[in-house]
């Protein structure tokens, strides 16, 4: 895996619930003022701002090739990143839950505005899976397109780090030793409430749906572990 660079900009890629917004809280410690800029959609009808990079800074946010703001479709000069991955049915069944909460008595926050099931969910995923248009496929974040190169290629050879949610304070600790960052107190921050039991007998499902996230998890699974 590639050393951190101080001289060139960091690009952190979010991928929903995978504890993005933590580490948000603790980038913006470790790169203060304008040296931390945020990439996300100001409304789902717009694009998000992009901002001119510099050595130093660093950029956070939702970065999606499918949807037409993936990292080199506004930065193609970016050559060093950091992610944070989880295994792929929980992280998927934690969106749902969070795009969702409007049937829970909470916020509208996500596109399901025609009230699906899981099911229904779910089998439109996979639908999309099958045509190898899944924008919601973490898959589709990374800065090459899917199938344009090995994932473990690109992980090795283009991020500085990889965190997995599972192994959050142990990642937060790697990740502040590769940046040369003093260690900071772990944030919990846009936790979603949930009950399992109910989604659990689709795992099998997802698990023979979805193997490129399979792949790319166990890939950064084993990188991972290098780093310490």
């Amino acid at each position: 895996m590639r050393r951190y660079d101080s001289s060139l900009p960091l690009v952190s890629i979010h991928v929903p619930k995978c504890a993005g917004t933590s580490l948000s809280d603790i980038l913006c410690q470790w790169f203060p003022g304008d040296d931390f800029q945020r990439h996300y959609r100001p409304h789902l009808d717009q694009l998000p701002v992009r901002h001119e990079l510099r050595g130093g800074q660093c950029v956070h946010g939702h970065f999606n090739g499918a949807r037409g703001f993936g990292v080199w479709d506004f930065y193609p000069q970016a050559r060093q990143f950091i992610i944070f991955l989880r295994e792929p049915f929980d992280r998927f069944v934690s969106q749902w839950l969070y795009m969702n909460r409007r049937h829970q008595g909470g916020d509208y926050v996500g596109g399901l505005v025609d009230n699906p099931s899981f099911e229904q969910w779910i089998n439109r995923r996979a639908d999309e899976q099958g045509r190898q248009r899944n924008s919601y496929s973490p898959v589709w974040f990374l800065p090459l397109p899917p199938g344009t190169t090995p994932v473990e290629t690109q992980l090795r050879e283009l991020f500085v780090f990889i965190g997995l949610h599972e192994r959050m304070a142990l990642s937060m600790r790697g990740l502040a030793a590769s940046l040369g960052r003093p260690e900071v107190a772990l944030p919990h921050l846009n936790r979603t409430e949930r009950g399992r039991r109910e989604f659990e007998r689709w795992r099998g499902f997802y698990e023979r749906h979805f193997q490129d996230e399979y792949a790319l998890y166990q890939a950064a699974y084993q990188l991972h572990l290098k780093q310490f």
